[in-house]
């Protein structure tokens, strides 16, 4: 008899496999879950890291006075002429990166984009520490916004393949996941800094370059881990032109094995909807996928083997023509009011207020005369923890819009009452007094606070993004709206940095008090955005429309009434089984990875 399995129900059947068979008893699921990172989404992890690395490292660069005297004036480390370049430099980068291989990931794959993004994002870093290929502050800047390109060229790919890898049980806790690890290349780096700039408190010696070559590592190992251990996601191959079910369900077989998720040769596949045996998994077949849309079966794939393989201008053509196609779809009538454009917005809003505090928070702290700024920046890292453990929590409980919405107010009311504090300990300084330790722990705290919900907001726009554009314009869709984060991130850069030249209070109370503006105007966008897609499964239209464009295979118009009657029942027996499975674990959802 023809199955009907989808990709979400075998992704299914692999997240049955391995929270009840694999690990057992409750107890020992909870114990072996919390020390287990499958390797393809600890990849995923690591590749996201090494973005925040080389990010946040300029925020170090930017307070070493070594850093400032070789890079912006041979005779007064105090200088930052110019500084506004080098910080919006990689936001440029990115910018571009995000926007060119966020199109391309839907034509060539969202793997190769990735691991393009990565090993340019790897080189860049390690050329900008070197002082053959980066002596002055031109050739860092050059090589900054290469290594933006790199980064900018990553997001896309990277969470478009989270969410896809992801069943829909456990999607919010998946893509929460990788986005928390931003919070690791955070606490690394700020680690990093921490330890190698405290060998030369004199500043005598360029560490400045040792630590930039060190940030640059995590890219290239973020991007053997994703050769190795990530598969091409099976949807770019059911949305792509040919169409490759065969390509798919090897794909998918693949993720099984990398989860060490053992597969059953030898007997057929278990109907949609049949008993579930939790010792082992069907492999996944062509002819179930082909089945599941409904096809005529006797084309059987062989109408891409008659094709002519097209030349490198009609590649060209293709890619261009794609592109455009991609930009008609997220901007036409269906998904421009709804999606689109609210998520331009947050983005907008969201990466202009983070990454203008996150990029100058070093400096802010040495301007309002902070001891200690390493350690008061690992504080200000370590912060993100508390934010993805509510984001991993709450996000598949309570709603994206609602977890959203709070975390970007609650981020804004941080940011106020830090104005607030810095504004008076600037009055206090004018009087010739200095700030005291109540002043300070309410900085260090107002600061902390916005960071624990920026990391929520920024882990809930990472699924919205990834979950509310159809398969055939998903990466893109992931594209267009980081480059207009970045367009944030730039005028953000700008602004700031005319505000810290400025060396007063006051300007560092105006930086917090703008993006807080921003925020607040960024939570009221998700009142516009379409449904809620919690716990629903991802829109595969693509597939559809690419089946209808791509060959001239025909559609059952209906099932028989015996097949709609098998179906029912199969059906209604796999929904009671996932229900049951649902109220086992609903206890251990921040475990459940």
């Amino acid at each position: 008899m023809v199955n009907y399995r989808s990709i979400d129900d075998f992704l299914s059947e692999l997240y049955v496999y391995k929270h009840r068979a694999y690990y057992g008893s409750r107890k020992r699921r909870l114990l072996r879950s919390c020390c287990e990172i499958p390797l393809p989404l600890l990849a995923l992890c690591i590749a996201n890291s090494s973005d925040a690395t080389e990010i946040l490292m300029l925020s170090y660069l930017l307070a070493d006075s070594r850093f400032r005297e070789d890079m912006f004036s041979e005779d007064s480390s105090s200088s930052m002429e110019g500084a506004e370049y080098l910080a919006s430099s990689i936001f440029v980068g990115m910018l571009i990166g995000g926007t060119v291989l966020g199109f391309l990931s839907d034509r060539i794959g969202r793997r190769p984009a990735l691991l393009l993004g990565l090993l340019t994002n790897s080189v860049a870093g390690m050329c900008s520490s070197l002082p053959i290929f980066a002596p002055s502050f031109v050739s860092l800047t050059m090589w900054r916004f290469v290594a933006g390109v790199g980064i900018g060229a990553t997001v896309p790919p990277l969470f478009t393949l989270a969410s896809e890898w992801s069943s829909k049980e456990v999607r919010g806790v998946f893509v929460t996941a990788v986005a928390s690890f931003w919070m690791v290349g955070s606490i690394f780096v700020s680690s990093l800094a921490w330890c190698l700039f405290q060998l030369d408190p004199k500043h005598e010696l360029p560490i400045w370059r040792v630590f930039a070559a060190t940030c640059a590592l995590p890219s290239l190992l973020g991007a053997w881990m994703v050769y190795n251990y990530v598969p091409e996601s099976p949807r770019f191959y059911l949305a792509a032109e040919k169409c490759d079910y065969e390509l798919a369900a090897k794909s998918c077989n693949q993720m099984a094995m990398l989860l060490n998720v053992h597969l059953d040769h030898e007997k057929e596949s278990t109907l949609l909807g049949a008993a579930f045996d939790h010792r082992a998994v069907h492999p996944l077949t062509k002819d179930e996928l082909f089945s599941h849309h409904q096809e005529n079966a006797a084309n059987n794939f062989n109408f891409s083997e008659n094709a002519h393989s097209p030349t490198n201008r009609a590649k060209l053509n293709q890619t261009i023509n794609s592109t455009v196609d991609s930009l008609r779809k997220l901007y036409s009538s269906q998904l421009l009011p709804r999606t689109t454009l609210p998520l331009q917005l947050l983005w907008f809003c969201l990466s202009f207020a983070t990454y203008g505090i996150t990029t100058w928070i070093n400096t802010l702290f040495v301007e309002i005369q902070l001891e200690n700024i390493y350690f008061n920046s690992f504080l200000f890292a370590l912060s993100s923890l508390p934010g993805n453990i509510v984001s991993m929590v709450y996000s598949d409980r309570y709603g994206r819009k609602k977890m959203l919405i709070g975390s970007l107010i609650g981020a804004a009311c941080g940011l106020v009452v830090f104005a607030t504090t810095v504004y008076a300990g600037s009055r206090q300084e004018n009087d010739g007094q200095s700030n005291t330790s109540m002043q300070t722990f309410v900085i260090v705290l107002c600061a902390c606070a916005f960071q624990a919900f920026g990391t929520i907001s920024w882990n809930t726009i990472d699924i919205i993004t990834a979950e509310m554009f159809p398969t055939n314009v998903r990466s893109a869709g992931m594209g267009v709206c980081t480059a207009t984060g970045r367009l944030g991130g730039i005028l953000s850069q700008c602004i700031n940095a005319k505000l810290i030249v400025d060396g007063s209070g006051s300007g560092a109370a105006w930086i917090l008090v703008v993006a807080s503006i921003s925020l607040l105007f960024g939570a009221g966008m998700p009142l516009v955005l379409d449904r809620d897609m919690t716990l629903e499964e991802l829109r595969d239209d693509a597939i559809e429309d690419s089946t209808d464009c791509c060959c001239s295979r025909k559609r059952k118009d209906h099932l028989s009434d015996e097949e709609t009657d098998t179906q029912l029942q199969l059906q209604s027996s796999r929904s009671l089984e996932y229900q049951s499975f649902q109220q086992e674990v609903e206890s251990n959802q921040p475990f459940l990875l």
